[in-house]
């Protein structure tokens, strides 16, 4: 990915706390805690076991800041602008589409 000054601007802005976002964190940590005290139960005292509880933290770590860069809440998202066509135009698209549709569905029909 290529570092822009939108980029930089991402992932520097402060997190935005919404009901949502704190549910997915939520989620996300509650599993990581269960995989770490897996790890503490079944993995004797040792560097493995630091690293690998180390790498759950990592992870969580990682996961939020992808929730607080990239997530999308519904209320957020932006509806898809419609595209609009003259009747003759969507008629014929809609043809196309069909037919492309059943030559997918059935090559042998080439």
């Amino acid at each position: 990915m290529a570092i822009n000054p939108r980029e930089i601007a991402i992932r520097f802005a402060p997190p935005k706390i919404d009901a949502d976002r704190i549910a997915i964190k939520a989620r996300i940590s509650k599993a990581a805690e269960e995989l770490a005290l897996l790890v503490n139960e079944l993995v004797p005292g040792s560097r493995e076991e630091s690293r690998a509880i180390e790498a759950c933290e990592d992870a969580v770590q990682w996961a939020h800041a992808g929730i607080d860069r990239r997530y999308v809440a519904a209320d957020e998202r932006r509806p898809a602008m419609p595209i609009l066509l003259a009747p003759d135009e969507a008629e014929a698209a809609c043809r196309a589409a069909m037919a492309d549709a059943d030559i997918a569905a059935r090559p042998e029909r080439l």
